[in-house]
C-alpha cells in the first residue's frame, strides 16, 4: 500500500526549521546538570565539610556567587524565552495552552531551550522546536482525534502552502515534502497568526486524541484508488499524481510553481472525500508524520 507523500507535511511543519543539533534527542528528555554546575556543586559541598570540620567561618574570598551561575544563567534564559513569549501575541495562546495540557512537556522543552539558546531569543525558532518536539512525542494522540479536529490540521496546512505560493513557490514545494530550508523563519516572522493556528491545531488534535480518542481503520486500496481518480479528474497528469502519492521524482522535473499548485490541489481534493476514507487517510498521514 502506497504511503501519502502528504505523511511528510509535518504538524505545522512549515515552522518545523533547521533545528539545532540533537535537539530532538533532547527535547523531551530531562536536561543534566552542566558540567560546570556539578563542579561548583562538589565544591561548594567540599569548602562547606571543611568549614564544619574546623569549625571556621567560611573563606571570605570564596565567592557563592560563581557556585551559581551555570543554574542562574539557564534560569535568565528561560526568563528571556518566556518574556519573548510574552511579548508574541500571536504565540502566546498557543503556549498556555501547551502549558495547561502538557506541563510537564512545557517545562522540560523550555528548559532544553535557556540551555541551546543563551543570549538573544529568536521566538519563532523557539516555537518551531516545541512544535516538532511535541510532534515526536504526543502526535500519535492527534492521529485519534475526532474528524474536525483531524481536518483542521490540514486545513491550516493548506492555508499556509497558499501563503508560501504567493511569496516563493520554492518554498511552498518544500513545504509540501517536509524540507528544511532557508526562508521559513523569515515566512514564519512574516504570519505569525497563520503559523500559530497551524501549530494550534495540532496540539487540539493532540489533546483531543488523549480525551476523546476515535478508533480508526487503516485505509484501504479502495481509498488510494478513490484518491487517485480524484486527482485525474481535478486534471493532475500522471507524474504529478505519481510525485504525490508514490514520492517519484518526474522526468523532466515539475516546475515548482506547478507543484505548489498541485500541491494545494491535492489538500482541497483530500478534503473532500468521503469522511470515513478521509479519516482514515488523514489518521495514517498524521500518525506517519509523528513517526518520521
Amino acid at each position: 500500500m502506497r504511503e501519502l507523500r502528504l505523511v511528510l507535511l509535518g504538524l505545522a511543519a512549515v515552522i518545523a526549521i533547521v533545528l539545532g543539533a540533537g535537539f530532538l534527542r533532547r527535547a523531551l528528555t530531562p536536561r543534566p546538570v552542566p558540567q560546570e554546575a556539578q563542579e561548583a556543586q562538589q565544591a561548594q559541598d567540599q569548602s562547606a565539610h571543611a568549614s564544619e570540620q574546623a569549625s571556621a567561618t567560611p573563606d571570605p574570598a570564596f565567592d557563592m556567587a560563581s557556585v551559581s551561575t551555570a543554574t542562574g544563567d539557564a534560569a535568565g534564559s528561560r526568563g528571556a524565552i518566556e518574556r519573548a513569549i510574552s511579548e508574541a501575541p500571536d504565540y502566546r495562546s498557543f503556549f498556555a495552552h501547551l502549558r495547561a495540557a502538557f506541563p510537564r512537556d512545557y517545562d522540560t522543552i523550555l528548559a532544553n531551550e535557556a540551555a541551546m539558546r543563551p543570549g538573544a531569543v529568536d521566538v519563532d525558532a523557539v516555537t518551531a522546536d516545541t512544535v516538532t518536539a511535541l510532534r515526536r512525542v504526543h502526535g500519535t494522540l492527534a492521529t485519534k482525534a475526532p474528524d474536525g479536529a483531524l481536518a483542521q490540521i490540514f486545513a491550516q496546512q493548506l492555508r499556509e502552502m497558499e501563503a508560501l505560493g504567493q511569496r516563493d513557490p520554492h518554498l511552498c514545494v518544500a513545504f509540501l515534502y517536509g524540507s528544511n530550508g532557508n526562508g521559513f523563519l523569515s515566512f514564519a516572522a512574516a504570519n505569525r497568526p497563520l503559523v500559530a493556528a497551524a501549530a494550534a491545531a495540532g496540539l487540539d488534535a493532540m489533546v483531543a486524541g488523549g480525551t476523546a480518542p476515535v478508533v480508526r481503520t487503516a485505509p484501504t486500496d479502495a481509498d488510494f484508488d478513490a484518491l487517485e481518480a480524484a486527482l485525474v479528474a481535478k486534471g493532475l497528469s500522471r507524474p504529478t499524481i505519481e510525485a504525490l502519492l508514490d514520492g517519484k521524482s518526474a522526468d523532466p522535473p515539475i516546475a515548482d510553481p506547478e507543484m505548489c499548485q498541485s500541491g494545494q490541489t491535492y489538500l482541497r481534493t483530500l478534503a473532500e472525500m468521503p469522511t470515513d476514507a478521509r479519516g482514515r487517510l488523514y489518521g495514517l498521514a498524521v500518525d506517519l508524520m509523528a513517526r518520521s
